[in-house]
């Protein structure tokens, strides 16, 4: 009968040691799954923040742009100015493809953009040359690699640039137009671009004016949807 009872108080302890071990588990299991969860709650949640800053840095509150003017100055081609001094532009394009001198029988920009150096160099200008006094009309045409420049070998000024290879950037917008660029993408960034159809049915130009009353323009030409090219336009004539 004793033993019995020794039995049976034996075997209820070694169940309640046995009970409290798998509840001291079953405890340290869950615990750890809590703090993993934590951890991981956590990591998920920094990195939400990081991903939310990153997205604000990435958005651009300037990427609309709703004037129809753009200046010269507002311009970088290939991330140069539009006119460079021509020590500079042999800086940074030291070989070219082909130059040409010919005439320009309407005039050129230079008698305006660089007229204090033009007067000093040929003198002053005479009304019946429609020129300054000793020069001769002569503006050089240099040409790279699907991009053209014109100098009076003081400065240089950018002329036309296929999209392919070069490319138009908006300072103030932090706006950058290359070969990927769609005519509905430009549509979207500028509203209120003046588009005009070509005779070419898949070609169309944007135009923006230098400034308010002037002729003068940053031309984009559009083919099969794409932009092909952009250029420096000059009413001379």
């Amino acid at each position: 009968m004793k033993k019995n009872i020794f039995l049976t108080i034996f075997v209820l302890t070694l169940l309640t040691i046995i009970g409290c071990k798998n509840e001291k588990k079953e405890q340290l299991k869950n615990e750890n799954v809590k703090a993993l969860t934590n951890r991981n709650f956590q990591n998920i949640t920094r990195q939400g923040k990081d991903t939310i800053i990153e997205n604000k840095k990435n958005l651009n509150i300037n990427s609309i742009y709703n004037s129809k003017f753009i200046e010269i100055k507002n311009v970088l081609v290939n991330e140069h100015k539009v006119i460079l001094l021509k020590n500079e532009f042999d800086a940074i394009y030291p070989k070219n493809d082909s130059i040409r001198t010919i005439l320009w029988e309407c005039g050129s920009p230079f008698e305006w953009l660089d007229k204090e150096w033009m007067v000093k160099t040929y003198g002053n200008e005479n009304k019946e040359k429609g020129t300054f006094e000793n020069f001769n009309g002569v503006i050089t045409t240099i040409y790279g690699k699907n991009i053209e420049f014109s100098t009076n070998d003081h400065i240089v000024l950018f002329d036309m640039a296929f999209a392919e290879n070069n490319s138009f950037k908006i300072l103030s917008h932090n706006i950058t137009l290359d070969k990927n660029l769609t005519l509905e993408e430009f549509k979207k960034i500028f509203p209120n671009a003046e588009i005009e159809n070509l005779e070419n049915k898949n070609e169309v130009r944007a135009r923006f004016y230098l400034a308010k009353n002037m002729d003068d323009a940053f031309l984009f030409y559009f083919k099969n949807g794409k932009l092909d090219y952009f250029t420096l336009w000059w009413l001379l004539c």
